[in-house]
């Protein structure tokens, strides 16, 4: 029992290379537990400098004895690792006390350092468990805090015990502020630096959790959408093929609530059709992975049609534009309608779960279910909405009655 307490420490030349210089490296051999393990220390001397039964250099010079002195503090960082572990009250391994030797199950103390080791496990779970689009966000987020730090702080690092209330209030307005970046959105990189720190808060190198003592509340913000009158408006206005393409994209979004990523991603192994020979679309969605089940209006499968390269709607075949340049076309388009709202993709969708869907009595709980949402409570501000407009709508007749 008393071996398994005990470790040893020794020096060893590798002979059996040399460098350039014709010098052999120098390993720290641990022996623990019956096993043993090499780490490389970095250091390199000649063979003839080596004395095995010292594991030390032969005592020549100053040189030598400060080559030596190197060696005992890198015995006593061992030592003391090993001491770290077997007082700590759990059991571990001999690999766990190399990787501990070497330093490599130190976490970061600095807020970058912390951020960068965070956006690499990221990067290997990105397309597996998390989106691109996830990934792209915390990227933006890191370069967003590592920008705040030089014009706020003037520096290129920050320690990460130090987060605290104030700091995270600064970097609220430096977003609001600098960056001219909205309340929301801003909430919104608050909310994901939360995430990314969790880790740390829990782990204890963030000594207390910073968010408790701020809070950043979203402000509620209209959900725009078409009337009725605003679609027949987008339909009859006269364009060219190209703006003609995107209309039709963006109408089909109107009919089936898909996002833009989702519309992108549409095939025809999407499109489903039942035994009353009726269709529907069956998708995950990108951004949540919750499945979304939209059965396909006569409209929608009109839309097809158009691009269609047989006679079968499912073939549709349609390039969609990237998202930046669909809602700049969209907003010339709606320009040229008549339409005061300024049009993009994500209004589409507003307009399916408003006009298209609640306001004609379909049940929230279905219509959370075509728009893949995870909760109601994500629905729940189209059904303000629509409470808005019904009040609107009733202030009309409201003298008739009087």
């Amino acid at each position: 029992m008393l071996e398994l307490l005990t470790v040893r420490f020794s020096f060893l030349c590798r002979t059996t290379r040399t460098n350039a210089e014709g010098n052999s490296a120098l390993v720290l051999r641990v022996t623990w537990n019956r096993e043993r393990r090499d780490i490389f220390t970095g250091l390199y001397c000649h063979k003839d400098q080596w004395n095995p039964k010292a594991g030390r250099l032969h005592r020549l010079n100053k040189q030598t004895n400060v080559f030596n002195d190197n060696l005992d503090a890198i015995q006593r960082s061992a030592h003391e690792a090993f001491n770290q572990l077997k007082y700590s009250g759990f059991a571990f391994t001999i690999d766990e006390l190399v990787s501990k030797i070497k330093g490599e199950d130190e976490k970061p103390e600095l807020l970058m350092d912390y951020l960068e080791q965070e956006k690499e496990n990221l990067r290997k779970r990105r397309g597996v468990d998390i989106t691109p689009a996830t990934y792209d966000k915390y990227r933006r987020s890191a370069t967003h805090v590592q920008q705040f730090l030089f014009t706020e702080y003037k520096i290129k690092n920050y320690p990460l015990a130090r987060i605290d209330g104030l700091f995270l209030e600064r970097y609220f307005q430096y977003l609001k502020g600098t960056k001219k970046i909205s309340h929301n959105v801003a909430v919104k990189y608050l909310t994901f630096f939360k995430t990314v720190l969790m880790p740390a808060i829990r782990g204890g190198t963030v000594k207390s959790d910073p968010f408790r003592q701020v809070k950043f509340r979203k402000k509620p913000v209209p959900k725009d959408f078409l009337t009725n009158e605003e679609i027949s408006f987008l339909k009859a206005v006269a364009l060219t093929p190209e703006l003609d393409r995107i209309r039709n994209i963006f109408l089909f979004a109107c009919y089936t609530g898909l996002a833009y990523c989702d519309i992108k991603q549409l095939s025809r192994l999407h499109i489903i059709r039942d035994d009353d020979e009726n269709y529907h679309i069956r998708k995950c969605r990108q951004k949540t992975g919750q499945e979304s089940i939209i059965p396909l209006l006569p409209v929608a499968i009109t839309i097809l049609q158009k691009y269609s390269i047989t006679g079968d709607f499912r073939d549709f075949r349609w390039r969609v534009s990237s998202n930046q340049k669909m809602n700049q076309r969209l907003k010339l388009i709606g320009e040229k309608a008549g339409i005061a709202k300024p049009l993009h993709m994500h209004l589409a969708r507003h307009t399916f779960a408003t006009t298209v869907t609640l306001s004609n009595g379909i049940p929230i709980e279905t219509v959370s279910r075509m728009l893949g949402h995870a909760s109601l409570t994500q629905t729940q501000h189209y059904a303000k909405i629509i409470a808005t407009k019904i009040k609107a709508d009733m202030s009309r007749i409201k003298a008739l009655f009087s």
